[in-house]
This record gives structure tokens, sequence and C-alpha cells, in this order.
């Protein structure tokens, strides 16, 4: 399974990348069988891998998500158990990693209530109205938003959660100079409303190894024509060797589109869409290539990559890394390299055989 499937979409620019997938494996999680979703894997130095996701859950939305931090040492082929980072009261949801220029390692995620909208309190889901019970409006004063995690010991001990001004799926990057880029959707004034959605678009950047972050620019996707401002969500950022900043954006349930940016994130350009999956993970690769990752949800389901030589203004024809998924659930896919080349990708996908969605991941290369 490689190459490309030509019926996705014309935003190929025709170029197939043949490469060979070595091995597909499920991750293991701990004793007790849950839900696992939205992945990020990164490299965080010397091929020591990290994968954060949302786990100890019931089902795609429920109250009971936490953030939950896997290892691997030897390039992706075997997984640490997983160690809980976040502790609620709410459902924490999407969780995103990185490693600073200082070793610093970033983890950001967000909490929603969306569960309050979804379940059956009379049967199925009887037992959520003990956990909504007990969340007070000081709770969600405190617990509802963006949030950000620091280990200054490669992830031995973690500092308490803050608050941070924006979301996205798979976090910050690093930038050139060493300050992080993070450009998400913005947290609005209503403590209740669906974290994933506001009103506009934020660039923050840090100087400080991600204690604080300063606003460069706000924007709407209105701007760029007359598309729906809420179905764009969950963005993510790559620098390019000439310094371009290419953020490329989840339109709806359908797919990616892209804006570039010339001066470090403070306009933007060029909105146009690159692909028929979402959302989309950015990586610079070694040789100076950008990799897009992505969950593809129509039949055949799965996950692909495409390949972009130009520094975005085309992108390959799409990279096939798995087409067997058994239903929609599945994606939020991000691919970490390795330093001989290997290629790790991860995402999550529901798992019929045990009842719940569980993180996959494929190790491979591209051919010579």
């Amino acid at each position: 399974m490689s190459g490309a499937n030509l019926s996705e979409g014309p935003y190929g620019n025709g170029i197939q990348m043949e490469i060979d997938v070595r091995e597909r494996q499920w991750i293991e999680s701990d004793e007790r069988l849950n839900y696992h979703g939205w992945p990020t894997v990164a490299n965080m130095g010397n091929d020591h891998l990290a994968l954060v996701c949302s786990g100890e859950r019931e089902a795609h939305v429920d109250p009971f998500g936490r953030v939950l931090i896997y290892e691997s040492a030897d390039g992706g082929k075997s997984w640490s158990k997983p160690r809980k980072l976040s502790k609620g009261p709410l459902d924490d949801r999407d969780a995103g990693i990185i490693v600073t220029p200082a070793g610093t390692w970033l983890v950001n995620y967000f909490t929603s209530l969306a569960y309050v909208s979804r379940g059956d309190r009379k049967g199925a889901q009887a037992h959520w109205e003990q956990v909504e019970d007990s969340i007070t409006i000081g709770d969600l004063q405190r617990e509802h938003g963006f949030f950000m995690l620091r280990s200054t010991d490669q992830g031995k001990t973690w500092s308490g959660k803050y608050r941070i001004g924006v979301n996205n799926v798979h976090g910050p990057i690093v930038l050139h100079d060493g300050s992080l880029f993070y450009c998400g959707r913005a947290f609005g004034n209503c403590c209740v409303q669906p974290s994933t959605f506001a009103e506009e678009i934020v660039c923050l950047r840090s100087g400080d190894d991600g204690r604080t972050w300063q606003e460069i620019s706000r924007f709407y996707t209105g701007d760029f024509g007359d598309q729906q401002l809420r179905t764009w969500h969950e963005l993510h950022s790559v620098e390019t060797a000439s310094g371009k900043i290419i953020t490329q954006i989840r339109f709806d349930h359908s797919s990616t589109w892209q804006i570039v940016s010339d001066d470090g994130g403070k306009t933007w350009r060029r909105l146009h869409q690159v692909a028929d999956g979402f959302p989309p993970h950015l990586l610079k690769l070694h040789d100076g290539r950008l990799l897009m990752s992505y969950g593809y949800r129509r039949k055949p389901y799965g996950n692909r990559c495409r390949v972009s030589c130009d520094e975005g203004e085309s992108w390959s024809e799409p990279i096939i890394i798995s087409d067997d998924g058994p239903l929609a659930d599945l994606g939020y896919t991000s691919t970490a390299e390795l330093a001989d080349g290997t290629l790790v990708t991860v995402w999550y996908e529901f798992r019929p055989e045990k009842g719940v969605a569980l993180l996959r991941s494929a190790r491979w290369r591209f051919k010579e």
C-alpha cells in the first residue's frame, strides 16, 4: 500500500512517492482497556520518541479523558506503558508535544464540555451524572480552556498546568531563531463554549522557552473569502528552510486548506485546499522537504501523507500509510523522523474486536 490514490482530489502535482512500510502495529495501553484518541508523536532527541494522547476514556466524547504519555527508546518499535499527565475534572483532549532548543518538553491540550449534550443519563451514561453533579461554576472557571505543561527533565516530572491563549491539535513549533510559534483558535469569552471553535485565529510567539506567549497577529478565515468561520479549526504549522511559515487548517468535516506567511506570522496569504483529509500535521524532514500527515475519513478509511519539495507551493499525490480502517473513527495522524530517515507515523483507530479506539503506528521509509 504505497504511492498515490488519485481519487482523493485534484490537489497533487502528479508526483507519486514510493515508500516501504516496514511494519504496522497497535500500541498497547495499560491493563484496563479504554478508548484512546488524537495522538501526537515527536522525536525528542537521539531517536527517543514521545507520544501523547487522550486516554482513560469510554468513548469519543465523555467526561473521563486524561492526557497520557508513552515513550519509545527504540524508534517506535516498542512503547512504554502510559503515564497520566492530567487529572480533570473535565474531558482532557487533543494533546500535542514538542521539545524546545533548551531541551524542555511542552505538552498542550484543551478541556471540553461537549459530553453534556451527549449520552443517555437514564441509560448507559447514567454514571456520568455523578461527575457532572460534582462540577461547580468555580470548577468551570478554573478548568475549562487551553493549557500547557512543561518538563525540564526529559518528561520525568512536570509543572502544573498553565493557561495559554490558543489551541490546536499538535501544538506549537520551533522556529529557526529558537523561539516558539503557536497558531490556533482563540478561546472565547464564554466559559462553556466548545473549545475547538472560536471567533478568531491567533498567532503567538514565545521567546522564553514556552513560559509566556505574546500575540503577533489575529485574523478571521473569512478574510480570505466567504467560508463560514466556525467550520475552520485544528491547525498546524511548519517553518520552511527559507523562513516562510506554512499553516494548514481543517475545514469542516471534509478537507485541509493552507495559508502562507512571509513575515513570521504577522500576515497571511493564499488560502487554498491541499487535501481531502484532515486534520493536518506538518514536519520539515532532514533534507528540507515538507511532510503533511492526515486522516482520510472516506472509504477506504485510513491515513495518508503528502510531500512538498518546493516549500509548500505544491504537494505530491497522497502516500497511503494505511487503508484498512473499519470505519471513519480514526486519524489525527502525526509523524516523527528518525536519524536514519525512517518515518514513524501514529494515529488512532477504532478496533472492532476490542470495542474501542486504540493507537496504531507504522514505520516506513521512502524508496531510494
